[in-house]
């Protein structure tokens, strides 16, 4: 079985987030217990929705 991508790298390929947006969510993570996708929800970058069909994308 191959080895999941990061969600970061999901999103980024998708073209969903940024280099930027992704460098700025991993800073707030190292000082946070939040996962990556609640940040960058909470950040503005996607949405509930986008997350979603970021991780079923990364399920496959």
């Amino acid at each position: 079985m191959p080895e999941k991508k990061p969600i970061g790298q999901v999103l980024m390929e998708s073209g969903m987030i940024t280099i930027d947006d992704l460098t700025e969510a991993i800073e707030i993570q190292k000082s946070s217990s939040q996962r990556l996708g609640e940040i960058l929800i909470g950040m503005g970058a996607i949405t509930e929705e986008e997350l979603e069909m970021a991780l079923e994308f990364q399920e496959e």
